[in-house]
């Protein structure tokens, strides 16, 4: 295990990251439950990057705010 932190993650990453979900057959389901490197795999991002995408919905959902 590497001590090397995560590279920062832009908000922009994130939200592009959502829309190609959105966009995508298998959906933002998929982005929500599919296997982490499944899902990093499909969409060519970095396992980190689908774990803000979850973190971002699920605060999200938390707030009642709409799908994007």
């Amino acid at each position: 295990m590497s001590d090397t932190p995560a590279p920062p993650i832009q908000e922009r990453e994130i939200a592009d990251l959502i829309r190609r979900a959105d966009d995508h057959e298998l959906g933002r389901e998929f982005l929500l439950h599919g296997a982490q490197g499944a899902v990093a795999a499909t969409f060519h991002v970095h396992a980190f990057l689908v774990d803000a995408a979850r973190d971002q919905l699920a605060q999200d959902d938390r707030a009642g705010a709409s799908p994007r």
